[in-house]
């Protein structure tokens, strides 16, 4: 019986120690559960921050292609222009030699 009430005791003193604990160091769980939501708030905007560099970085390099390839394009334009440019010089030259040609010697063939 005495061993039944000792235990009880120990149970009980140990029991109200662990309660007072708990209050006493309420606090102290309190400032490290915000604690940790600011280290995770910061972990959260360190990993916005990445991906709105990763998505700025993939548009500059999307915006430089399309600019590359406009400008291409745009070279390939004058060059065809330019072709025809000179075809159509070469053809006038012709026509204005075969004018010229059958105006001098008209139809003596």
């Amino acid at each position: 019986m005495k061993a039944k009430i000792c235990g009880m005791l120990l149970l009980a003193t140990l029991a109200a120690g662990s309660a007072f604990g708990y209050v006493q160091d309420s606090d102290y769980r309190w400032q490290r559960r915000a604690e940790a939501r600011e280290r995770s708030r910061e972990v959260r905007e360190r990993a916005r921050e990445a991906r709105e560099f990763k998505r700025e970085r993939f548009e500059a390099k999307r915006v430089a292609v399309r600019e590359r390839l406009y400008a291409r394009r745009e070279l390939g334009r004058e060059r065809r222009e330019f072709i025809r440019e000179e075809a159509r010089a070469r053809r006038e030259a012709i026509r204005e030699a075969r004018r010229e040609y059958r105006r001098d010697w008209g139809r003596v063939y």
